[in-house]
């Protein structure tokens, strides 16, 4: 009973290694990259938590409202350089499936040498 009890957990952990293997991010620590947000407003916001960023894209209006003292507006071609990824971190509130977050630093503008947090999608690379 003991054997087939610790292989159960074997299996289990051997699973959800396998899972948390296919989940991969675009952007990588060193990738230099460039704000530009796909939404209306191509300016991007930056967040000082991942859980935040996670929280306002899966939140309600008053709920978003509410933490967005906890984000900077930063604009549309603003400078950054990738430091992590967490990959399928956020998940969409208004559009099915799962965001990458990542954390960056400022390397440009205003806001330069402020680390944060953004959506994958609100990044292309800078060439």
């Amino acid at each position: 009973m003991r054997n087939a009890a610790v292989f159960l957990l074997m299996l289990a952990m051997t699973a959800a290694t396998a899972t948390t293997a296919f989940a991969q991010c675009d952007f990588h620590a060193g990738n230099r990259v460039v704000l530009y947000s796909e939404a209306d407003d191509p300016d991007v916001l930056l967040w000082d938590s991942r859980f935040r960023l996670r929280d306002y894209n899966a939140a309600s209006f008053d709920i978003s409202r509410e933490l967005l003292p906890h984000a900077r507006l930063v604009s549309q071609g603003t400078r950054a350089t990738v430091e992590s990824c967490v990959p399928d971190f956020v998940q969409l509130r208004l559009q099915n499936g799962y965001e990458d977050a990542i954390g960056i630093i400022i390397t440009s503008g205003k806001y330069q040498h402020i680390r944060g947090w953004v959506l994958s999608t609100d990044l292309r690379l800078h060439r």
